[in-house]
């Protein structure tokens, strides 16, 4: 028992190097969504505060601080309270950096992040998700004992000590189920049989690298990667458990999960997925860890005072959380290893078996810990592309509406990756033209919005006729095929036309066709 206490504590030190890190994370993404603030979060943008809440009026937990009610779409729809929340959030994340009344600071930063993804659902992807998951977990772990502001505050050197409590366990368990969630759901044969993922994934070009599409010439290769990928996310996290050479095992694992994100980052355009998967493995690393930097220092300059700590610490096992907060997290625990679950058995029965109803769901995105973490499970997809506005003015001339209004062309872009202002540009539109009733009920916002960026422009010297949004659908083919672009309409604003799943419609049209 006191062995298994052991494996679940973690050393004050890395919950330090922990918090420092996702201070960092969050001041970052704040930092690249404020560039965006009118295009996504104000009412001139591509999804007014009214449409957002038309879109989720059956979620009865939806709620945004960026996204007041109704009386005062008014206010939440202008920039200056997407502004001051933002600014905000960024004093809260810095004083969360700092160490500044941290339990405070990371209650605000995870409050306002929560409020912060709602209010823009589709630029979050599964690195926002869990970036969100673990400040949420963070709020009940002493991260403001060492190296902060707060420690000097108290004017004495706190000695480190492994804290052990529903709270480490849970953030433990977060990490973990981020990989062996997305382990066992990745069960297409494209994993499991002809290991011919990674070969398709690399062929999304919105997201791939220079270095990503050069590795396509080895499928080989990719099908050794493919299975390497496949076993390290399902093993690797139980190792860090292993009850013998604990702390060698723990920084090899960790060694290996940093070596492996930082080479899926040079493969393929991932935002924070990469940089919050490397962090979180920080919880991990062990006593011995800390001990060898201190005595590091030390052998350089034997009259430090250094917060590092002293290797001759007695190890001491305690838990600063009190009965009932203990309790609470245990049971939140409890809850986000329920909803992994429902995640496994929803996606092995294709969606029809479901232990949580609407209810439990939607309670889980209101306190930001709802679990989804299906990175290309089952497998990824093969619809790839990229968009084309075409706006008809009254005089009968085309323009690209995506392209200030240059000339209308269908011809593919160089690269689609960096074709993007922003990493949550990117994300957007990839999340616009997945073929889902989702993605269909956004598009109607996002053409009215380049409508109106066209008349600030331009004026209404000649005004716009309608718009057609087409995607230049391309499907990727096995090797050694190459994908070949498909012009296909899913929107025009007038007369009204408006596909929902187009490659479903595609398969009907064509059979009328023969019919």
């Amino acid at each position: 028992m006191l062995k298994a206490r052991e494996l679940l504590s973690i050393d004050t030190r890395s919950l330090a190097l922990l918090r420092v890190c996702l201070s960092a994370l969050v001041l970052i993404d704040l930092f690249n969504r404020s560039s965006s603030i009118e295009a996504f979060y104000t009412d001139s943008g591509v999804l007014p505060a009214w449409a957002l809440k038309y879109l989720n009026q059956a979620d009865q937990f939806h709620w945004s601080l960026h996204l007041l009610t109704p009386d005062l779409f008014w206010l939440s729809g202008s920039w200056f309270w997407q502004a001051f929340l933002f600014s905000l959030a960024t004093l809260a994340a810095f004083c969360m950096l700092i160490g500044y009344q941290t339990r405070w600071a990371t209650v605000i930063t995870c409050v306002l992040l929560i409020s912060l993804q709602t209010r823009q659902p589709l630029i979050c992807n599964g690195g926002d998700n869990f970036l969100r998951n673990m400040v949420f977990w963070s709020m009940f772990l002493p991260l403001g004992e060492q190296f902060s502001l707060d420690q000097k505050r108290l004017q004495q050197i706190i000695p480190p000590r492994l804290i052990f409590s529903a709270a480490t366990t849970a953030v433990m368990a977060q990490v973990c189920f981020v990989y062996w969630v997305a382990a066992v759901t990745k069960s297409d044969p494209q994993w499991t049989e002809s290991r011919t993922a990674l070969y398709y994934a690399l062929h999304l070009d919105f997201a791939t690298t220079d270095i990503g599409r050069s590795l396509l010439q080895f499928p080989t290769l990719l099908q050794w990667l493919t299975a390497i990928t496949l076993w390290l996310e399902f093993f690797g996290p139980i190792l860090v458990f292993c009850p013998i050479f604990t702390s060698r095992v723990r920084l090899a694992v960790i060694l290996i999960f940093v070596a492996f994100h930082l080479g899926i980052g040079l493969c393929m355009h991932l935002g924070l997925f990469t940089w919050i998967c490397i962090v979180s493995w920080s919880v991990f690393l062990p006593r011995s860890f800390w001990e060898w930097i201190a005595n590091f220092y030390q052998s350089k300059d034997a009259g430090i005072n250094s917060s590092l700590g002293d290797p001759g610490t007695e190890k001491r096992l305690s838990n600063d959380l009190p009965p009932i907060a203990n309790g609470l997290v245990a049971l939140l625990l409890v809850y986000a290893a329920c909803y992994n679950l429902h995640v496994i058995f929803e996606d092995a029965n294709g969606g029809t078996t479901r232990w949580f109803n609407r209810t439990a769901i939607n309670a889980g995105h209101a306190i930001g810990l709802d679990q989804r973490y299906k990175m290309f499970s089952p497998k990824p997809t093969v619809v790839d592309g990229w968009f084309v506005a075409v706006a008809t003015l009254e005089d009968g001339n085309q323009v690209d509406l995506m392209k200030a209004g240059d000339a209308v062309s269908w011809k593919k872009p160089e690269s689609l990756s960096e074709r993007f202002p922003s990493k949550s540009w990117q994300v957007y539109l990839h999340s616009l033209k997945l073929p889902s009733n989702l993605a269909s009920g956004y598009r109607p916002f996002y053409v009215d919005y380049l409508k109106r960026r066209w008349k600030k422009e331009h004026g209404n010297d000649p005004p716009i006729d309608h718009v057609e949004l087409y995607l230049m659908l391309e499907i990727t083919p096995p090797f050694p095929e190459q994908p070949q672009a498909k012009k296909t309409l899913i929107y025009r604003d007038s007369p009204r036309y408006d596909v929902q799943d187009y490659l479903r419609q595609e398969t009907i049209d064509s059979e009328l066709k023969q019919g």
